[in-house]
């Protein structure tokens, strides 16, 4: 049985090549970073429980951040290398970095969700410094 949010289209999909704010609509999707271009996908505010989204790099030419909506909202969890390094959140991070210059490779991914206070992290990155809290 297919997927009825996709309903055969590609409404769960968006990529980005620019500066962009995500919008609650956007809760649910894939997100491609087209990192051909440096770039920021702003996130919605954390507030808005239950908004969920996995981003994964598409072309790893350049740097693409992942950034809070405010610098008051936190980060929670982990991203780990395919060596099973991993670089935890703390208070004070205020964006995901996929880093051309660490070693963002092409499918580095993290997974984010809102629990209306916090974004819990959870990524994959084949190379210890490619994607990085900031």
């Amino acid at each position: 049985m297919a997927r009825p949010y996709l309903g055969g289209s590609s409404g769960g999909i968006k990529t980005t090549t620019a500066d962009v704010t995500l919008q609650v609509a956007d809760s649910g999707k894939t997100i491609f970073l087209d990192g051909s271009t440096t770039h920021d996908v702003t996130l919605p505010a954390v507030s808005n429980k239950g908004f969920e989204a996995v981003f994964i790099l598409t072309d790893a030419t350049a740097d693409v951040d992942i950034v809070q909506a405010a610098a008051t909202e936190d980060f929670v969890g982990l991203i780990v290398d395919g060596a099973g390094t991993k670089d935890s959140a703390t208070a004070f991070d205020t964006k995901i970095i996929f880093d051309q210059t660490g070693g963002a490779t092409v499918g580095d991914m993290v997974s984010l969700v809102s629990d209306g206070s916090n974004w819990y992290v959870n990524g994959l990155c084949d190379n210890a410094v490619g994607v990085v809290f900031g």
